[in-house]
């Protein structure tokens, strides 16, 4: 079933369906024609016979004495035929004079008219001599004649049972090789995504599938168009954002320093908290865009180890994090084929990640494997469905600070160098 799923599939079977349907018609048709055919060619065997026949009837009567008993011809008989006519010699009164050594001894007819007659299952010659005293009639079964059309009609349909699998064999190769281009198109369309959208090239399909190959063109190209818009968008927000929630924070922070005591402070810190959380929201778009933009091409392999310990480091560096970072390391260099400041992008969205929704207070593990793979380690309550997490914007069940893009950017990233983000409840 799977095979006629398949566009080959069908129109072999179809073809081999359309090929069995014509050739039994043909083979009925074709029997049909030869049967009348091979029946020409007997009847014109049995008049050659009747007149060779002739000339050694009429000098067997004429040189034997008259008998009351009709005699056999055995030396009459030609073994051009096969075996399969018989002969008998009759007078003008139908009784049998000689007959072949296979012929009955009774008439095959009751009358005698010179031509073909059928009677009892025999094909029946009869040929006057002698002004028309003696009859020599020539006989064959019609069951022969059947099978000598059966036999040569078989010789047309065993060939064809044997060509019928050969040609769908034939057919399959043939169909496989002309619909490659389809295969091929069908890779390229599949190979296409967001980052991406590079044209089909079209020169080598056939002009059926290069029709196609436009109009996915055209649909790549608008929506490569309205990606461009989308990524511009992003940035120029999050860039623009970035002045103004400095300066908001600046006044705030003024504000804070200015008040009187610690109630008039309560309201500044708000607005300080709600400002912080959004220039956090604007780094990460501003990341997001970058991830979107195709960042992680790199011009040459990255160390793992030495971005890891800087950006760990700086880390480190904030008050609430020291001693919580613990870096592992292998003893030969690790290298990746990403560039420097992307993998810094994914370090620091991973531990950041890490550190937030952790155990608090407990250590995070940046380890670095042999095989340049890399694990950020933290303790904490176990996520249901982690793999959900990498949508954007999509958060778990927790009550701390976070925009729900982090693993979002570190996959967008990881996807544009082949490399694969695992999110695993327990190591």
């Amino acid at each position: 079933m799977r095979l006629l799923n398949s566009l080959a599939g069908r129109l072999v079977a179809s073809l081999i369906l359309v090929t069995v349907a014509f050739g039994l018609v043909a083979a009925g048709t074709g029997s049909i024609t030869l049967h009348r055919e091979i029946n020409e060619a007997m009847d014109s065997s049995m008049q050659e016979a009747a007149r060779r026949l002739l000339p050694l009837v009429i000098d067997d009567l004429f040189g034997r004495e008259a008998s009351q008993s009709p005699r056999r011809l055995a030396e009459a008989v030609s073994d051009d035929d096969g075996g399969r006519l018989m002969f008998q010699v009759r007078d003008a009164s139908g009784r049998v004079l000689i007959h072949s050594y296979d012929a009955p001894a009774e008439p095959l007819t009751a009358e005698l008219t010179q031509g073909f007659s059928e009677a009892a299952g025999w094909r029946i010659y009869t040929e006057p001599a002698i002004s028309c005293t003696v009859f020599i009639q020539v006989a064959e079964l019609d069951s022969r004649r059947n099978e000598e059309t059966l036999e040569a009609a078989t010789g047309f349909l065993i060939p064809m049972v044997i060509l019928i699998p050969l040609s769908a064999l034939v057919a399959w190769l043939t169909l496989a090789r002309f619909l490659r281009p389809i295969a091929t198109l069908r890779g390229e369309i599949s190979a296409r995504h967001g980052d991406n959208l590079a044209p089909i090239r079209t020169e080598d399909l056939p002009s059926e599938l290069a029709a196609i190959a436009k109009s996915v063109n055209s649909l790549m190209r608008r929506l490569h168009m309205a990606l461009d818009a989308e990524k511009e968008f992003t940035a120029n927000a999050a860039h623009e954002l970035r002045t103004p929630i400095a300066g908001a924070l600046a006044q705030t922070e003024r504000l804070i320093a200015e008040a009187p005591d610690e109630v008039a402070r309560k309201r500044p810190r708000q607005i300080k908290a709600a400002l912080s959380d959004l220039a956090g929201l604007s780094e990460k778009l501003m990341q997001l865009a970058r991830a979107d933009a195709g960042v992680a091409v790199a011009g040459k392999p990255a160390d793992l180890a030495t971005v890891a310990a800087l950006v760990v480091a700086d880390f480190e560096q904030r008050s609430q994090n020291k001693g919580r970072l613990r870096l592992e390391t292998p003893k030969a260099k690790a290298y990746a084929a990403i560039d420097t400041d992307a993998l810094a992008i994914v370090l620091r969205n991973l531990i950041e990640n890490a550190l937030r929704h952790g155990a608090g207070g407990a250590q995070v593990v940046v380890r670095i494997g042999d095989d340049a793979s890399l694990g950020v380690i933290n303790e904490g309550p176990v996520v249901p469905v982690p793999g959900s997490l990498i949508k954007r914007f999509k958060r778990g069940s927790t009550r701390a600070e976070g925009s729900g893009l982090g693993l979002a950017i570190v996959n967008k990233i990881l996807q544009q160098i082949d490399a694969t983000l695992v999110l695993a409840g327990r190591l």
